[in-house]
């Protein structure tokens, strides 16, 4: 539950639309008009170059997770904290999460369609297959992690505010910010895999919530990584 909670609040932070609002202008004689014109035409250019620097980034992070990616990463959302792992390669996605003590296994093919889920303690669990392979039957608590953040972001509201390191990458660090709302959303992204190794997002009411990478391996992620261990009774759906 508490993880879904998050997923809930992030779709709401990350999902509302950034407004680039500015104040009115008095109206200047015609020679000025001409000049305060000019001023955005000039800065059009470069504004749309960064939105395309930002898209090239997030999209070195589609072959970190193709080729196999494991990272471990803090949810903390007012005084609630959990703990997710997660193991990306290709079409398959394994996540493991503990709640009341128990490690839950999420395993998911999205060429398949198949979800599986059991606990790790218990060695029970059940196993999901869409006919057709699509995906969307599968619940949101399996896909809350920063590998959907750039989905889920335009690229066009945000701008590189700086540089910082986390777990020695050197990373991006983007924000966007609804000025009428003070609605914030900031990324720290990996220069070099594409990937967000930090999030910090703020609500209208002022509530904050960050998901941070706490670990980090880029490839030589093994097939078996995905597959049921042979003691655990998997029942079908």
């Amino acid at each position: 539950m508490k993880k879904i909670a998050i997923a809930l609040f992030l779709s709401a932070i990350l999902g509302t639309s950034v407004l680039a609002g500015c104040s009115p202008k008095e109206e200047a004689p015609a020679p000025d008009t001409t000049k305060e014109e000019a001023a955005p035409e000039a800065e059009q250019p470069a504004a749309e170059e960064e939105s395309a620097d930002l898209a090239e980034l997030f999209k070195k992070g589609e072959n970190a997770f193709k080729d196999g990616i494991y990272y471990a990463q803090t949810f903390t959302m007012a005084d609630q904290q959990s703990q997710m792992k997660t193991w990306h390669k290709g079409d398959k996605v394994k996540s493991s999460i503990v709640a009341d003590g128990d490690e839950m296994i999420n395993i998911i093919d999205s060429k398949t369609g198949e979800f599986i889920t059991y606990s790790a303690s218990e060695k029970t669990g059940m196993r999901f297959k869409a006919d057709s392979g699509d995906s969307s039957f599968m619940p949101d608590t399996s896909m809350t992690d920063i590998a959907s953040v750039d989905e889920q972001v335009d690229t066009a509201t945000f701008e590189v505010v700086g540089d910082e390191k986390i777990l020695g990458e050197n990373c991006a660090v983007i924000l966007s910010k609804d000025k009428a709302t003070n609605e914030e959303v900031k990324l720290w992204v990996s220069k070099k895999y594409g990937i967000t190794m930090k999030m910090v997002s703020k609500g209208v009411d002022g509530s904050e919530m960050t998901i941070e990478v706490t670990e980090l391996k880029v490839g030589d992620i093994n097939d078996s990584e995905f597959e049921v261990p042979s003691d655990v009774v998997i029942e079908e759906f």
